[in-house]
């Protein structure tokens, strides 16, 4: 969780946002739920998945919850 935002190769608008809002490494982002981070301004598809890979999130898209 020590891996630094900027080592994840992430659009480099995103990174800026990302280091305005305090998030500097991924463990930052761990309190966050998929809807928050999803929210943050330039936050896209590719970006969240390689930040969700490094947080140790697994994610299915063909997995839908039951409710």
């Amino acid at each position: 969780m020590d891996t630094k935002l900027a080592d994840l190769k992430l659009k480099p608008w995103l990174l800026a946002e990302l280091n305005q809002l305090g998030y500097e490494v991924v463990g930052d982002m761990q309190h966050l739920s998929i809807e928050e981070m999803l929210r943050i301004p330039g936050m896209g598809g590719r970006d969240w998945r390689v930040i969700a890979k490094a947080l140790g999130i697994e994610w299915n898209p063909w997995l839908k919850k039951r409710r």
